[in-house]
């Protein structure tokens, strides 16, 4: 019975934490913020392949910022469900923590790259680069809520190398 105490309390804190960040949101509307917010950031992403034309004409500004905006927006909707703090602390869990920094530097990184580096010769591949790196490092994340997903999607992919060396 003692050994359900500590939980009780844990749940109770992160609890407080979640009315303290979204006093007035009911269970219904939190979830229908995190529902929102992921919709429209994977819209944003999603629509920025639209602007695929322009990275490949030498303006990827616009392809990368609503990518990006929008990778932040569907990972801030996550707030309204377990609260910044606890949501944070899951992030940085050894088991993703690699993939969650990963995740973030690239995020930083692109907007970095498509802001201050306008003029670069490169640019348009770097950007590309990490784009794409910000959705396997995201999808690397997500695998780690699931048991052995990981493991799983590590022997597919050697599955998949391997294959491919047996065509050459």
């Amino acid at each position: 019975m003692d050994s359900l105490l500590p939980n009780r309390q844990e749940e109770s804190s992160e609890e407080n934490e979640l009315f303290d960040f979204f006093p007035s949101l009911t269970w219904q509307e939190r979830l229908g913020g995190c529902l929102a917010c992921m919709l429209l950031g994977y819209m944003l992403s999603l629509g920025s392949f639209f602007r695929f034309r322009d990275l490949l004409d030498g303006n990827p500004t616009s392809f990368v910022l609503y990518t990006t905006v929008g990778n932040i927006i569907s990972l801030s909707g996550s707030f309204f469900l377990a609260g910044p703090k606890t949501q944070v602390a899951k992030m940085l869990h050894p088991s993703r923590k690699i993939a969650t920094l990963l995740y973030i530097g690239s995020l930083v990184s692109t907007l970095v790259v498509a802001l201050a580096f306008d003029e670069f010769k490169g640019q348009g591949f770097i950007l590309l680069l990490l784009v794409g790196s910000q959705y396997v490092s995201v999808a690397w994340y997500c695998l780690s809520y699931i048991p052995f997903a990981r493991q799983i999607a590590t022997r597919l992919f050697g599955r998949c190398v391997s294959l491919y060396d047996e065509l050459d």
